[in-house]
């Protein structure tokens, strides 16, 4: 495969996760904790902030890898590979962390393909 289909590939997956925390994420997670009671104030409306924050970064996420086939500059590409890389890595780390099954927290495992599919096309 050549480097333009790898970060092609790489950001059509970004952008295919985008739209699955958009709409599952919005209905099973931002929803219920925007309506939450339950939680103090402070802390349900920093997590609001922080689920729309994953949505921005995302979003850049896939936005970065179409840059690097446009422009012909993998420091965009990079960017993504090592955005990617922290999403996996963290989501990886954090539902054992935290006690949660890998069915429950899946989100680490699905950055992983963005993360290698960017780190190929780097080596290439």
């Amino acid at each position: 495969m050549t480097t333009q289909i790898l970060f092609g590939v790489a950001g059509g997956v970004a952008a295919l996760w985008l739209v699955v925390h958009l709409l599952l994420g919005g209905k099973d997670v931002e929803r219920p904790l925007r309506t939450s009671q339950a939680l103090d104030p402070v802390v349900r409306d920093t997590l609001h902030l922080c689920w729309h924050c994953v949505t921005v970064t995302v979003a850049i996420m896939a936005v970065l890898f179409l840059l690097a086939i446009l422009t012909a500059r993998p420091d965009f590409a990079m960017a993504g590979t090592g955005l990617a890389w922290g999403f996996t890595l963290v989501g990886i780390a954090l539902a054992p962390a935290v006690g949660a099954s890998f069915r429950d927290l899946p989100q680490g495992w699905l950055f992983l393909p963005i993360a290698a599919l960017g780190t190929a096309g780097l080596v290439l």
